[in-house]
């Protein structure tokens, strides 16, 4: 299954690597990572078709995500872009 993290994050240079280093940790290596400024942030989507990541392994990541002061808000997104999780 394929997963998307759509993150707001602040407008500080250390939230782009902060967030990718989430996925580091777990030797997750993300299909595709963009990121725009947008209204004083950032909005990042992060993109992962790893077979090995399931449902809870992708929400204890967005679970950590939200825990990061830089963090706003994560949302996260299954196979279909179907909202599996979303929260501030």
């Amino acid at each position: 299954m394929s997963w998307r993290f759509a993150i707001e994050a602040a407008d500080d240079p250390q939230s782009l690597p902060r967030i990718v280093g989430y996925f580091a940790q777990r030797w997750i290596v993300p299909s595709g990572v963009t990121m725009a400024l947008r209204d004083g942030g950032m909005a990042i989507d992060v993109a992962v078709a790893v077979d090995t990541l399931d449902e809870q392994g992708a929400a204890i990541i967005a679970a950590k995500l939200r825990e990061n002061v830089l963090v706003c808000h994560v949302t996260l997104l299954g196979g279909g872009d179907a909202i599996v999780a979303a929260a501030a």
